[in-house]
């Protein structure tokens, strides 16, 4: 068993599950050829630790808890050796250190076998780590305690690179950007360097959504080039920046970060592309205009001489939004307790959007109830952008989600995910997955939906493009029996007698490939089964977290996907509250004489076992 950073616990094997068939779908533009997936199965799940190179952790080791307990992953990443596609990388945000470490930490999990078996592991550096890569990190040597957003890309010369960020949870915050990097295969760790560092306030600079890309231009002479971009985000006025920074020498070292974006709003989810020529594309998520008046956009930037300088900000494509957003029933208890639960590494910050109507993007119970009774967790529209390192034309293409604005009609509750109307009107509309590519110095073509349906919400969006051939992943609810356009995925029309909706089965991870430059494209559904999305595992079990992002890689015809899924999630019941009792899960907890309730006691017990699953699909 290869072993990494003498940190190694390999994932319990869990039984095959049915075969999954392509499903054609009657709206789509299909090929003639099928997508075969492989069964789906856990990329990342706690089991028994295993020695590696004859170390067996200390008791205080977190690395032993990452072997015992069931915590949550989410947030995951997958890329697939260009030079040896039998290896596949994965890693995600890991809750498995919370118990002894105080925070969450970037997990790393490898396969030699094309996705069948994982070995996990963590990043160096972690706070109890005391191997030799661990002391080493500077991420240990600056005392910071919790790692995640990771993101991941190869060059081809067997070297992986891992981006992430690492903060502390208070003062100093200190929210900075790494990235590692592993060779031989990713059988072995090399380093991490810091590449963008943050402020120490909570309130000041933080460096956050990371994204990351090698050039593998076939005829680049920019090739082997590492280009990392990123949000910063200052104060909570929205005026966020991307930053991009490049390394010429293998990640030893990282040129000073520089802003590439200007004068929009709400600059995030960044996004990197490299055409086989070299030209270097960077898209993100903004707002064009005023806050009182902007509209979304896609923007972009080009670089033609390898990262050096970029082109000024361009709109790839105008859409509508598709962010979940809703009203607190006290407002004032939902911040603290959002607070709390991100100082207690049990959830992620949830400010508002700068453009969203209401104060929050989740909603559960306790402090965290909505207006609405609806349950759910955060998303926002985001894109990706991919290039084939082959093509001779040099497309790039653009896969976002947004709101269907044929579908938008007034919200009947205070939930809403498209633009508010200029009247006020809260507006809700069916989320979609787009595609526009563009090809040298041509303009973005129209954008279309990439896999139209009648019902159901698509979010988290991915795609990659290598060896002519593309792929895309992303969340879909076209299996919910309770779908409509004024719901949440995962809640129903129907309410229980304290007004919480009840919660439905019904989102599944989709996947489409194509070999004619997207004009056709054949859908699979990669999940085994539907999955209820909304389960209360955060904000001591009181609201529902599912990250920000799903990923696909591909070499060639081969394309390995990575979701979030709750499948193995225990549901249980909270006696704290009345009402959305479908949402809880397994908790143990003590009645005290005054009516309160104690600690839950169970932790490990599978009420917080929120897993990354993955699959190989072909075309």
């Amino acid at each position: 068993m290869v072993t990494i950073a003498r940190h190694t616990r390999l994932r319990r094997h869990r039984a095959l599950v049915a075969l999954v068939s392509a499903a054609v779908l009657p709206l789509a533009a299909l090929s003639a050829a099928n997508a075969v997936a492989s069964p789906d199965r856990a990329v990342s799940v706690d089991s028994a630790y295993v020695k590696a190179n004859g170390r067996t952790p200390s008791a205080d080791d977190a690395i032993r808890a990452c072997g015992t307990n069931r915590r949550q992953q989410n947030e995951p990443t997958a890329a697939v050796d260009p030079a040896l596609p039998s290896v596949i990388t994965s890693g995600s945000n890991d809750y498995c250190t919370v118990e002894l470490a105080g925070g969450t930490w970037a997990g790393f999990y490898r396969s030699t076998d094309g996705g069948l078996t994982w070995t996990d592991s963590l990043l160096p550096g972690y706070p109890t780590d005391d191997s030799p890569e661990g002391l080493a990190s500077p991420l240990q040597q600056r005392g910071i305690t919790n790692a995640g957003d990771p993101v991941q890309a190869w060059d081809r010369q067997h070297r992986l690179f891992y981006m992430g960020n690492a903060f502390n949870r208070s003062a100093p915050q200190n929210g900075s950007v790494w990235v590692a990097t592993y060779d031989q295969d990713a059988a072995h760790y090399v380093r991490t360097v810091i590449v963008g560092r943050g402020g120490p306030a909570l309130n000041s600079r933080f460096n956050d959504k990371t994204s990351i890309e090698v050039d593998r231009g076939l005829s680049s002479p920019y090739a082997g080039n590492v280009y990392v971009a990123w949000s910063v985000f200052q104060g909570g006025a929205g005026n966020n920046e991307i930053l991009f920074a490049r390394s010429t020498d293998h990640g030893r070292t990282f040129s000073r970060p520089t802003k590439i974006s200007e004068g929009s709003l709400g600059n995030q989810f960044a996004d990197l592309a490299v055409t086989r020529n070299g030209t270097l594309y960077v898209a993100w998520n903004g707002t064009v205009g005023s806050r009182a008046t902007g509209h979304d956009a896609m923007l972009w930037v080009r670089s033609s001489d390898g990262g050096r300088s970029f082109t000024k900000p361009a709109v790839a494509a105008d859409f509508d939004g598709f962010d979940a957003a809703d009203s607190a029933g006290d407002p004032e208890a939902a911040a603290e307790a959002h607070e709390d639960a991100f100082a207690h590494a049990d959830g992620p910050e949830s400010d508002a959007e700068p453009d969203s109507a209401g104060d929050s993007r989740d909603c559960g119970s306790g402090p965290f109830a909505c207006r609405s009774g609806f349950v759910f967790f955060r998303h926002d529209s985001q894109p990706r952008i991919t290039a084939d390192p082959s093509d001779p034309t040099n497309t790039v293409y653009m896969a976002y989600d947004a709101t269907v604005t044929s579908t938008e009609v007034p919200s009947t509750s205070t939930y809403n995910t498209a633009p508010v109307r200029a009247d006020g009107t809260l507006m809700v509309g069916q989320g979609a997955v787009y595609l526009t590519s563009k090809t040298g110095n041509g303009a973005w073509t129209t954008p279309r939906r990439l896999a139209p349906t009648a019902t159901g919400h698509q979010f988290f969006p991915d795609i990659n493009a290598d060896g002519g051939h593309l792929f895309a992943l992303w969340h879909d609810s076209r299996n919910d029996p309770e779908y409509d356009v004024q719901n949440p995925p995962g809640n129903a029309t129907a309410t229980d007698a304290a007004g919480f909706h009840l919660p439905t089965v019904g989102l599944d991870t989709y996947g489409a490939s194509s070999t004619d430059g997207g004009a056709t494209w054949t859908i699979v559904r990669l999940s085994s089964g539907s999955q209820m999305p909304n389960y209360e595992m955060f904000g001591d079990r009181r609201v529902p977290f599912h990250g920000d992002y799903n990923y696909v890689s591909s070499v060639g015809d081969f394309a390995f996907g990575v979701w979030t899924d709750t499948r193995q999630v225990v549901g249980g019941d909270d006696p704290r509250y009345a009402g959305g009792e479908g949402f809880d899960v397994l908790q143990c907890r003590t009645a005290n004489p005054d009516g309160s309730f104690g600690a839950d006691t169970c932790p490990n017990a599978g009420g917080l076992d929120q897993d990354i699953y993955g699959t190989s699909f072909t075309h």
